[in-house]
């Protein structure tokens, strides 16, 4: 199972394969807030520290909405878009 590392404080957590990193929630060991769940607050952005490759393509709206935040670098993402197939650390940015 992949497991989400979260960069500041070095807790991780496992994820089947294929889930969305909404399903953190779930785990009750989340350091990423969810708002909206829908790629329209940015509430859940976050920076891909490594394991970028082991994340789905950027969706189009995912890709509008952190355009229009001035957000769209290489490894930022909404964490609310994110399905994970591999292992990842991520560093919340709110």
């Amino acid at each position: 199972m992949p497991k989400v590392t979260f960069g500041k404080t070095g807790n991780s957590v496992e994820l089947s394969s294929g889930s969305s990193l909404i399903d953190l929630e779930d785990t009750g060991e989340s350091e990423v807030p969810f708002g909206c769940r829908s790629a329209a607050c940015g509430t859940c952005l976050i920076d891909v520290e490594s394991g970028i490759n082991n994340l789905a393509p950027r969706t189009e709206e995912e890709q509008d909405l952190l355009h229009d935040l001035d957000m769209d670098g290489d490894k930022r993402r909404l964490a609310c878009q994110c399905v994970i197939y591999g292992d990842i650390t991520i560093t919340p940015l709110n």
